[in-house]
């Protein structure tokens, strides 16, 4: 519960600082006083957003503070509002965002004002309100329920991608087979490129090279049109002579060995350039054909713009799309399967959802039911209907509306068609007064709950809002002597004007001077002998 709040220039409060008890706090004030401020300061404090406006003029900033009980621990919370635009919550003394405040304070303080009243006529809203009775049952599964329909979602786009990825598969597959065929028919290999220039550039230069490879050759091998020896001959003729010189002499053996191994090698070069020479007498043709081909590679990569190896890369990726075209019945037969598999998950637990909706539903009519009787709504009647939506939801199928008859013998209708404004404020009541007790939120602030409502209705919302105040900490702000009565603390809000400048005061009532507020809003004046005397029935009737 909230057990101090101090505001320091906050539009029309230079300074507050004032303590709430912890049953029914009742605020009273003529229009204008500041009643409003003081509940727009706290729920700004709670995490609403701050308007720089509300920064009382010549002031650099508004300070906002709330202290209490969570739990049983205490807790501060505090808001700056800088003139300039920022702000700065706190929680216990450590910076929080505005979310972490309004998360910490959900379960906590519950703030009803007219905008409540605009959400339970709203139908879009009816669904979450009958799920917040009970919620430790219903959220878990809940919980679940989103899960499921996640999960389906997930399954169902992965289906509905294969459909778009087939029907632009289908408009490419021509393109893809003739890129896929034409790359194919190039016959090409890596380095393929630089293995031709390299073949061209020997034959623009293969008189020379044959002529070097061809003396080289005779040098080794002989001439046939020369009688001179050749190297190999001459070679030959040393190793024989060593090798018969080698009995007499180890070194020369060696000699011989290592001689006789060299003839071999140069044999074997030998034989290298003869072959070669055979490979050097290139055409004309043959250069135009090696021209012709490294022209084709060229325009390939040209027109890729990618090397041979990514163009072969390029390929295999076309064959992978158009294998995945020629499967795309077998693909799209299993995601379907998936989805229906993922669906029928999702029924089974909406369908749960419902049923248990249904039995919380039962149970919270017959609870608002009985707490409208004690609103006055003694020939009431309040249904809620649950009817089936055409698609699955993340809350399930269900469509939940409330429907009331406040007359006998009249058809029940929904809210916003059948209830006037004071009605709507009891209703909310009840349902503050039903919800609130599931949730187990420690403290109601009401503002203007007596919207459209007097007389005795007056007394039955007064009585109602003491008897939730047994088990909570409640905040009235009230215009009505009715509903002031039933007060355990009363508080008077008052504006004073000096130098042009207004100031917002609070003052705690005691027992007479609560007496004088009473009379105050039943005549306007709290010297009227009539009003003060109804001011002490009233009260003495309220205890």
């Amino acid at each position: 519960m909230i057990d101090r709040i101090i505001i320091d220039n906050f539009a029309t409060i230079e300074h507050l600082s004032f303590d709430l008890g912890s049953g029914l706090n009742i605020i009273t004030g003529e229009t204008g006083a500041g009643k409003s401020v003081l509940v727009t300061a706290i729920s700004t404090v709670l995490g609403d957003r701050a308007d720089t406006s509300m920064v009382r003029t010549g002031a650099s900033r508004a300070s906002i503070q709330l202290a209490g009980t969570r739990n049983g621990e205490d807790v501060v919370i505090s808001r700056e509002i800088m003139a300039g635009g920022k702000s700065v919550s706190k929680l216990n003394g450590e910076m929080a965002t505005l979310g972490q405040i309004r998360g910490f304070c959900r379960d906590w303080i519950d703030i009803h004002g007219q905008y409540d009243n605009q959400q339970i006529l709203d139908p879009e809203n009816h669904i979450r309100i009958t799920d917040s009775f009970r919620s430790d049952t219903t959220e878990p599964e809940l919980e679940k329920l989103r899960a499921c329909f996640d999960a389906y979602k997930a399954a169902q786009k992965e289906y509905d991608d294969l459909l778009k990825a087939e029907a632009n598969a289908a408009q490419q597959k021509d393109y893809y087979s003739f890129e896929y065929k034409y790359i194919g028919d190039l016959g090409l290999y890596p380095g393929e490129d630089e293995e031709l220039r390299k073949r061209l550039e020997m034959m623009k230069n293969s008189s020379r090279i044959y002529q070097n490879v061809r003396y080289s050759y005779d040098a080794l091998q002989g001439s046939e049109f020369d009688g001179n020896p050749s190297v190999l001959d001459i070679l030959s003729r040393v190793s024989s002579d060593l090798a018969a010189a080698g009995s007499y002499s180890d070194q020369i053996s060696s000699m011989a060995e290592r001689a006789s191994d060299a003839y071999y090698t140069l044999d074997d070069i030998a034989s290298g350039l003869r072959e070669l020479l055979s490979t050097l007498d290139f055409s004309e043709a043959d250069m135009d054909e090696v021209s012709g081909r490294l022209a084709v590679i060229e325009d390939a990569k040209r027109k890729y713009r990618r090397n041979i190896e990514e163009i072969l890369a390029y390929r295999d990726e076309l064959g992978a799309k158009l294998s995945m075209i020629q499967n795309f019945d077998s693909e799209r037969k299993r995601l379907a399967e998936a989805a229906h598999r993922k669906y029928a998950v999702l029924e089974d637990q909406a369908a749960h959802v419902s049923e248990l909706r249904h039995i919380i539903a039962r149970k919270l009519e017959s609870e608002i039911s009985r707490e409208l009787k004690d609103l006055d709504f003694a020939n009431s009647e309040f249904s809620i209907d649950i009817g089936r939506l055409d698609e699955i939801g993340p809350l399930g199928f269900d469509k939940v509306e409330f429907l009331i008859s406040t007359n006998p013998g009249d058809p029940l209708m929904p809210l916003t068609k059948i209830a006037s404004g004071g009605e709507i404020s009891r209703i909310m009541l009840a349902f503050k007064r039903i919800i609130g007790e599931t949730d187990e939120v420690e403290t109601m602030i009401f503002d203007e709950i007596d919207t459209g409502i007097s007389g005795r209705t007056a007394l039955v919302v007064g009585k109602k809002l003491h008897e939730i105040a047994g088990h909570r900490q409640i905040v009235s702000v009230t215009h009505l002597p009715q509903i002031a009565a039933y007060g355990d603390d009363n508080y008077l809000i008052s504006k004073s004007i000096d130098n042009d400048k207004s100031y917002t005061n609070i003052e705690h009532l005691d027992d007479e001077a609560r007496i004088r507020m009473i009379a105050t809003l039943f005549s306007g004046s709290s010297d009227n002998a009539n009003a003060l005397q109804a001011a002490r029935d009233l009260v003495d009737s309220a205890k």
